[in-house]
């Protein structure tokens, strides 16, 4: 652990996150099949955790008199959970406005980076990995109630799926807003000119 201004954090190599990343494909197997798989296999197996009584919970010091020392999260733990936060955030908004279009390609990027750049925190061991978990799980969790498939992947017409999947669709992580063949992403319809490159 490394000592600094104060408090202890732990000294991780911390990684370059992209700002923006390509999506190569965005079609694949259903949710379900997605979360069932082995992803997430270990986080649905019961918890090892026992229940702790108040009375042993301790605040302040700790029983043997040594100052008790917080745990802080890197910054790329930070980012991690401020992306789950700001995509659930987002998914929600896009549901509730009826921007399917969007919505498709926000719940496509989850997809996208529990198989990429989550990866690292997903099957991480970090001294928070139970908060991790239960934050990307509250997230996929959602989406998986949702029933994309079978609610909103009709309202969206297979020349547009189709031509996400083939054309250059790209998302800017801090706000996942989305450009399409070099364009903002429209909802539909869309004309001749939005499926140009």
């Amino acid at each position: 652990m490394n000592k600094e201004e104060g408090y202890y954090c732990q000294s991780e190599p911390e990684t370059e996150i992209e700002d923006s990343v390509t999506l190569d494909s965005v079609s694949g197997g259903s949710w379900w099949s997605f979360i069932m798989g082995g992803l997430f296999a270990n986080w649905l197996k019961p918890g090892k955790n026992q229940p702790v009584s108040c009375q042993e919970i301790t605040y302040g010091n700790q029983p043997d008199g040594k100052e008790r020392k917080p745990l802080i999260t890197t910054q790329d733990e930070k980012d991690f959970l401020a992306s789950v936060w700001l995509l659930e955030k987002e998914i929600k908004k896009a549901e509730q406005k009826g921007a399917w279009v969007r919505l498709y390609c926000l719940l496509q990027t989850v997809r996208h980076l529990c198989n990429n750049n989550w990866k690292k925190f997903t099957d991480g061991d970090y001294p928070f990995q139970d908060f991790l978990n239960d934050n990307i799980l509250s997230l996929l969790y959602y989406v998986l109630d949702m029933d994309p498939e079978t609610i909103y992947w009709p309202k969206i017409s297979q020349q547009v799926k189709e031509a996400l999947e083939e054309g250059d669709l790209k998302v800017e992580f801090d706000d996942f807003s989305y450009t399409f063949n070099g364009k903002p992403l429209r909802e539909e319809p869309w004309s001749e000119d939005d499926f140009s490159k």
